[in-house]
C-alpha cells in the first residue's frame, strides 16, 4: 500500500485468498488479473485502465451495490468518481500508475459485506511480512490510505503514536490484534466502514 516505483507479480495462492475473502469467483478474478497483466507496465497501471479494470471487478462483484437507479450514463460516472478516488488515495507519490496490490487494497477497504476487522487482517497480513505485529512504517501508510480513502480528517502521525503509547513493544512494533481493536472501536473509522464511501456524482462533461 502507499505507491511505489514498481509493482509485483501476484501468485495464484494470493488469488485463491482474494476470491474466498471477496466472493468473486476465481475464474473471474483470473481473467482481471489478465488484463491487468496485459496493460499494465512493470505491474503499474494508469488511471484510466485503472478506472477501467475497477469496472470489471464491481461488475463481477457479488456484493456490489450497482446503482440501479441510475442510468448507464450516471453509472459510467460514479464509477470514474469512485475509481479517481482510490487512484488519488495510493497514488501519494503521483507517478501516475498504481499497483495490483494497491488496486485490491481499496476494493477490500470499500467492502461493505466483509467485516471491518476481516478487512485490516487481509491488508495487514498480505502484504507484509509481519508475523502477527505492524511496523511503524507499515502503520502509518494505512492508518493514511484508510483516512485518505474514508474522507476522516486525523493526523496519522498522532494516530499511530498513540497506537504506540498504549500497545508498541520495546522494538516499536504493534501487535496486529491491538492495531485492528483500535480501529474497529474508533468512533470515526467504525462508522467509516459500516457506512462507505460516499462519491457524488459528477456533472455530464460538456460538449463540444
Amino acid at each position: 500500500m502507499g505507491n511505489r516505483q514498481k509493482g509485483r507479480e501476484t501468485s495464484s495462492w494470493e488469488l485463491d485468498e482474494i476470491s474466498n475473502l471477496v466472493g468473486i469467483p476465481r475464474c473471474q478474478l483470473e481473467n482481471i488479473y489478465k488484463d491487468f497483466r496485459r496493460v499494465s507496465k512493470n505491474y503499474l497501471l494508469d488511471k484510466y485502465e485503472f478506472r477501467r479494470i475497477y469496472k470489471d471487478l464491481i461488475h463481477h462483484s457479488p456484493n456490489s451495490q450497482d446503482y440501479f437507479l441510475l442510468t448507464p450514463a450516471e453509472r459510467i460516472r460514479q464509477h470514474n468518481a469512485m475509481a479517481d478516488r482510490i487512484f488519488k488515495t495510493f497514488d501519494r507519490d503521483n507517478t501516475g500508475r498504481l499497483t495490483f496490490d494497491e488496486f485490491i487494497s481499496a476494493y477490500i477497504l470499500l467492502q461493505n459485506s466483509i467485516s471491518p476487522q476481516a478487512r485490516l487482517n487481509f491488508l495487514l497480513n498480505h502484504y507484509s511480512q509481519n508475523n502477527g505485529y505492524v511496523t511503524p512504517i507499515m502503520g502509518r501508510r494505512v492508518i493514511q490510505d484508510m483516512s485518505s480513502l474514508y474522507g476522516i480528517n486525523a493526523d496519522y502521525q498522532q494516530v499511530w503514536k498513540n497506537l504506540e503509547s498504549n500497545y508498541a513493544l520495546q522494538n516499536g512494533l504493534v501487535p496486529q490484534e491491538a492495531f485492528t481493536n483500535y480501529f474497529i472501536n474508533h468512533p470515526a473509522y467504525a462508522a467509516a466502514f459500516y457506512n462507505g464511501v460516499q462519491v457524488p456524482i459528477p456533472p455530464p462533461s460538456p460538449q463540444l
